[in-house]
């Protein structure tokens, strides 16, 4: 009898060791995949911020991408203006009637035609003798929100020595439109 209950208690204590083994061995791989799924947590998490920020940035690049496509369709539209292959000279002559100074445009001389990536430019250059300020910068308003692509290509501007309040200006301005004929 003492034999048998020796041995069931070293079969007893056998057997708690092994349930003891079992369960701290259960606790460190818990642990161990608590751990890893914790770092897994940490890298998804960072993961997700980044691919928040780039987000943002595609939103933003969508924003300007939207923002300078309406302006391109704007400009392409004002060079599609039927007024747009209209003579230059008309249509500064306009422009001046307009802003007031016409008597004081003393030159209007047509420059060299030239087709650039599908667009015909046809420039001009207008030299303007004694305009205040306020009429120059309503000339300059007027060409660069015409309906037609009016683009100022070269300009200068003096004061006048008897009256410095007048000026005299030498402006070059091309008429932008879609050339009929591709180079």
């Amino acid at each position: 009898m003492k034999m048998t209950s020796k041995r069931y208690i070293a079969e007893f204590d056998r057997k708690r060791l092994f349930i003891l083994l079992g369960g701290i061995s259960f606790v460190i791989v818990l642990l161990l995949s608590g751990n890893i799924m914790l770092k897994k947590h940490r890298g998804l998490e960072k993961l997700i911020l980044a691919k928040k920020r780039e987000v943002s940035n595609f939103a933003k690049l969508k924003e300007e991408y939207l923002r300078e496509k309406h302006l391109f369709d704007y400009i392409e539209r004002r060079a599609l203006s039927p007024r747009g292959m209209d003579s230059p000279i008309a249509i500064l002559e306009e422009i001046g009637i307009e802003t007031g100074i016409k008597e004081k445009m003393i030159m209007l001389k047509p420059l060299e035609e030239k087709v650039i990536k599908g667009y015909l430019e046809r420039g001009i250059n207008v030299k303007i003798d004694g305009i205040d300020l306020n009429q120059l910068i309503n000339f300059l308003y007027k060409i660069e929100n015409n309906k037609i692509l009016l683009l100022i290509k070269g300009f200068s501007m003096k004061s006048r020595f008897d009256n410095p309040d007048l000026l005299d200006v030498d402006i070059s301005v091309a008429v932008m439109s879609k050339s009929r004929t591709m180079p």
